[in-house]
């Protein structure tokens, strides 16, 4: 399948930022965000216009506001999110979505394979300080889950 592949998607809204990733292989969508969020069902593509559905379970864990507003639950939920994406997620392109009780806008962009366990795994971020004497600090991507 075309769409098969790993992908990250950047998305904010009212509430602040997030990043996930999620893997397609035929036409299954597996996923996680940095805050332990788990994604779950299909993406069809439309061979005529390349256009995207994708139809998935969002798994919410206690504790954790969404972006869009949702208010931290005592107990685990899953929403359900239906949505029609450009041909390719849009390739990076800021994509701007209604999810009551506010918006979410996405980015999603094709990634290398070999991050597809952080999509089935979880993930966390890790953020190195600059060396001695200046520099860039850097941002690690490791696989495994979200801290606990």
């Amino acid at each position: 399948m075309a769409l098969d592949g790993t992908y990250v998607f950047l998305y904010c809204g009212n509430h602040g930022p997030g990043v996930g990733v999620f893997n397609v292989k035929n036409g299954t969508v597996v996923g996680s965000d940095f805050v332990g969020g788990r994604y779950r069902g299909t993406a069809t593509e439309d061979a005529a216009s390349g256009k995207i559905t994708m139809d998935i379970a969002f798994d919410v864990a206690p504790g954790i506001t969404l972006v869009q507003g949702t208010s931290a639950q005592d107990a685990p939920y899953s929403r359900h999110i239906k949505e029609i994406f450009p041909a390719n997620f849009g390739d990076g392109i800021p994509l701007t979505f209604n999810i009551p009780p506010g918006s979410v806008t996405a980015m999603i962009k094709r990634m290398p394979d070999e991050f597809e366990p952080a999509a089935f795994q979880g993930f966390t971020f890790q953020i190195t300080p600059p060396a001695a004497g200046g520099g860039p600090s850097a941002l690690g991507f490791l696989s495994g889950g979200p801290a606990t």
